[in-house]
């Protein structure tokens, strides 16, 4: 079998194989997904942020998410949960007497304000958390979502984030849709569709050398910045936010100028692409 250079075949494997060659039990129009060495913002992309809880799509992406959108993507945002138990101790200790269902209603008004803020359109399937428990029968619900909108790229927790188990649970449901997402024997209301590549954010802050998140992709966010701060600072019950991931913005910017030649930037927001590339 001789490969063609500079093709992927999934997320996984790079290689553009001659039709006919391999994998033959897969349309071949789904091998051959987006190029390695673009760059991954640019215009026309299909995008899906999935998040364990309320703030995570925005605190971890959410300066990714503007650049997508101001480039002309498509992007939806789906949180898992409200975080009402581990991402809203402001609100139980405020009012001891508060509902579990006031506090998923506040969380909803937080992250619909967040997300107009970014510029795109967000569900929240509302599984709970701590524990986030996602079975065959929600980890179906995601794959369906997936091959509804038919995304290029999705961008997730961390797969190893295993001091929150909540985000490894989102990862792990994340990512087993969008590998079998194409698979014709997986009957669902929309038919399959191309798997789409992964792109995982920040763990929680500051573990990052403990889990083994390694960025190999950085996004400068400085442009966008003060859009990135007004959409956290609308996620109230989280005060700390845009503190925080200023912090961790400005630490990722020097990691990008040393490690990836982006000298002018100062705020940067760091990923992991799982797969590999193919030299050419």
């Amino acid at each position: 079998m001789t490969p063609l250079p500079g093709k992927r075949l999934g997320p996984f494997c790079f290689r553009h194989l001659r039709p006919g060659a391999g994998c033959s039990y897969l349309p071949q129009e789904w091998m051959y997904l987006t190029d390695r060495g673009v760059p991954m913002i640019r215009p026309n992309r299909r995008v899906m942020v999935f998040s364990a809880h309320a703030a995570d799509f925005c605190s971890r992406a959410g300066g990714a998410i503007l650049r997508f959108v101001d480039a002309g993507c498509d992007v939806q945002i789906h949180d898992l949960t409200y975080g009402e138990k581990c991402e809203s101790p402001l609100l139980w200790n405020e009012n001891p007497a508060i509902t579990e269902d006031e506090v998923k209603e506040i969380r909803r008004n937080e992250i619909e304000a967040a997300a107009a803020v970014l510029g795109a359109p967000i569900s929240c399937l509302d599984y709970e958390d701590s524990p986030l428990l996602v079975g065959p029968e929600r980890r179906g619900e995601i794959l369906e979502l997936i091959r509804a909108f038919r995304p290029d790229l999705v961008l997730c927790h961390w797969k190893n984030d295993f001091l929150h188990p909540d985000h490894v649970e989102a990862a792990n449901a994340v990512i087993w849709a969008s590998r079998y997402c194409f698979r014709p024997g997986i009957k669902t209301d929309h038919p399959p569709c191309p798997a789409p590549e992964i792109v995982c954010y920040e763990p929680i802050a500051g573990i990052g050398p403990v889990v083994g998140y390694v960025p190999n992709l950085y996004v400068d966010v400085f442009a966008v910045w003060d859009r990135k701060v007004e959409a956290m600072r609308a996620l109230a019950t989280q005060p700390e936010l845009p503190e925080k991931y200023g912090i961790i913005a400005a630490y990722r910017a020097l990691e990008a100028q040393i490690t990836a030649n982006m000298k002018e930037t100062t705020m940067a927001e760091a990923f992991v692409r799982l797969g590999t590339e193919a030299a050419p």
